[in-house]
């Protein structure tokens, strides 16, 4: 399994969603099968409930899934069915978490961020690149990761830990950052 992880910086709304997408595309005329997961991290466990002023259109999977729209443009995109574990929130990580914590799994270690909830993430995204998305029941070749927002932005700060450590869990060789930014065109100065 090959990994490739599109990031922002300097302002949200860059076109991460249309790029990670536009790389899935290109992927699959190589011959690769394809699937996606969206990372929002916000607090919110869907985007159900959000402010489509706030946070823009939600889209309703076919399990019902409340997530991202970038989650439709990887569906529309790829020509994949994707469920609401492909849409990854700090809510349900966070949940995951501590339904963990109350059953016991961790035997009375204090959790933390790192290594509790960065492990919680390597482990749900390699869970789902696992499951096939397209109707061929052969494991996909590559998984494309969108992490929403900005990398400057507090709330992703466990999600980019995660991704760092994955990137040792995977082997550099499967693992590939793309990062999308801002570069103005400053005119005549002077």
């Amino acid at each position: 399994m090959k990994y490739v992880v599109v990031t922002g910086g300097v302002v949200s709304g860059l076109g991460k969603g249309v790029t990670a997408s536009s790389v899935g595309v290109l992927l699959q005329a190589s011959g690769l099968r394809v699937t996606a997961i969206k990372i929002d991290p916000y607090i919110n466990t869907d985007a159900g409930t959000m402010s489509p002023f706030e946070h823009g259109e939600v889209f309703v999977l076919d399990d019902g899934g409340e997530v991202d729209l970038d989650l439709g443009n990887y569906e529309r995109f790829l020509d994949v069915q994707l469920t609401k574990d492909n849409n990854i929130t700090t809510g349900k990580i966070y949940q995951h978490v501590i339904e963990r914590e109350r059953r016991g799994d961790y035997l009375g270690k204090t959790v933390q961020v790192v290594p509790h909830i960065t492990d919680a993430i390597q482990d749900w995204i390699e869970r789902v690149a696992h499951v096939p998305v397209d109707g061929n029941p052969r494991v996909p070749d590559v998984c494309v990761i969108e992490l929403g927002g900005t990398v400057g932005d507090i709330e992703s700060m466990p999600f980019i830990e995660a991704l760092r450590q994955f990137q040792w869990r995977v082997g550099q060789d499967n693992f590939c950052l793309i990062h999308v930014s801002l570069v103005p065109v400053l005119g005549v100065v002077g």
